[in-house]
């Protein structure tokens, strides 16, 4: 953000029929020094802007020219430009941008949470410590400085994932107890209250949230106690009939990727047990919906009577990884669990289809 006097000081002394003379003269300099300062040639002295400032009866801020309206749009810009590196999974350049955004609004919790998901974004969990140390000092300050509930929120459920990650569940339990139930969640009660298309459109969104909450669930449990293969096929398996009872027509949209990694979860249980058939079918179906996951760039609306009122804008997408689908999908068909049938035809088509529509490589070759 560009700091401007000259034009505001100028602007200022004519409006008020004041001379630099007598501005000087207040300020017990010279009517030279206020003359560069008007023309650019120089800055007063940090301890001068407060009596400037109360001489005009102006703020700090407004003599700066960084009004409000000013640091608003500022802070707007971040935030698109942002969800841009977002959209594309570049984590190094958008933590860039919210350091950068921290160094000029220090005290702005709306920039405190930017820089704290980002740094999120970033981590390869468990967080290292200095990164929750960190995220802790953004969060705790959120929460005692801030008075928006959404933010406040958001700085909760970040502080629960730092601190669990650093396996002090008494604290993450804590910041948890912050956050609200999905009982009274915004989603939930603005279905309940709109009416008419928009009401049909919310309420629609609101089920597509609630099943991809219970996907996430089932795999999560499996990872809370030492499960056998077959209960986490069976809690794979709970997913992914989820997603095929919501969208019946097979047009699934922005959920093909979430699709593509649970048939690949499915392929290394197979894997584990040397089952080449299952494995390979498992790897297909994956590939299947990441292919549809990888062409997916523009708005998409859904069909199925459940959620036709919903179109998904990819450009508004969010994701921590550079590439799409397929490069995902690449980079796990390089397991060893998949080494007893790398040689196979079926295995090295499926490989050879991500490789044609990934993005990464494209990128390289073009």
């Amino acid at each position: 953000m560009e700091i401007s006097l000259k034009d505001t000081l100028r602007t200022l002394r004519h409006t008020k029929n004041v001379t630099q003379e007598t501005l000087a003269a207040h300020l017990g300099i010279t009517a030279q020094a206020v003359g560069k300062w008007e023309r650019g040639e120089g800055f007063p002295d940090i301890t001068l802007l407060p009596d400037i400032a109360l001489f005009f009866g102006v703020t700090i801020d407004e003599l700066l020219n960084v009004g409000k309206a000013q640091i608003e749009q500022r802070i707007k810009a971040v935030q698109d430009e942002s969800l841009q590196l977002k959209n594309k999974g570049e984590n190094d350049k958008n933590i860039a941008l919210w350091e950068n955004a921290y160094r000029e609004f220090p005290n702005d919790c709306r920039v405190m949470y930017g820089l704290m998901d980002a740094i999120a974004r970033d981590s390869t969990y468990p967080y290292p410590k200095e990164l929750c140390e960190r995220k802790i000092a953004l969060g705790e300050r959120i929460l005692a400085e801030s008075n928006d509930s959404r933010l406040r929120e958001s700085a909760a459920s970040q502080l629960c994932y730092t601190y669990y990650s650093m396996r002090d569940a008494e604290n993450a339990l804590k910041y948890a107890d912050m956050c609200g139930s999905h009982y009274n969640s915004r989603e939930g009660l603005r279905a309940f209250v709109l009416d008419g298309e928009e009401g049909v459109k919310a309420t629609q969104e609101y089920l597509i949230s609630l099943i991809l909450e219970a996907v996430l669930a089932a795999s999560d449990m499996t990872n809370k106690f030492d499960c056998t293969d077959e209960e986490r096929l069976l809690a794979l398996d709970f997913g992914i009939s989820l997603w095929k009872l919501l969208f019946p027509d097979g047009r699934v949209g922005f959920y093909a990727n979430d699709l593509s990694m649970r048939y690949e979860w499915k392929a290394v249980v197979f894997a584990r047990a040397k089952d080449k058939e299952k494995t390979l079918e498992a790897l297909a179906q994956s590939v299947k919906y990441a292919v549809e996951a990888s062409k997916l760039t523009e708005k998409y609306a859904y069909s199925a009577p459940m959620v036709n009122r919903v179109v998904s804008d990819p450009t508004k997408s969010v994701k921590n990884y550079r590439g799409n689908a397929c490069d995902l999908r690449i980079e796990d068909f390089s397991h060893k669990c998949y080494d007893f049938i790398r040689a196979e035809p079926e295995f090295i088509a499926l490989l050879s289809e991500l490789e044609r529509n990934c993005e990464l490589s494209a990128q390289k070759t073009s």
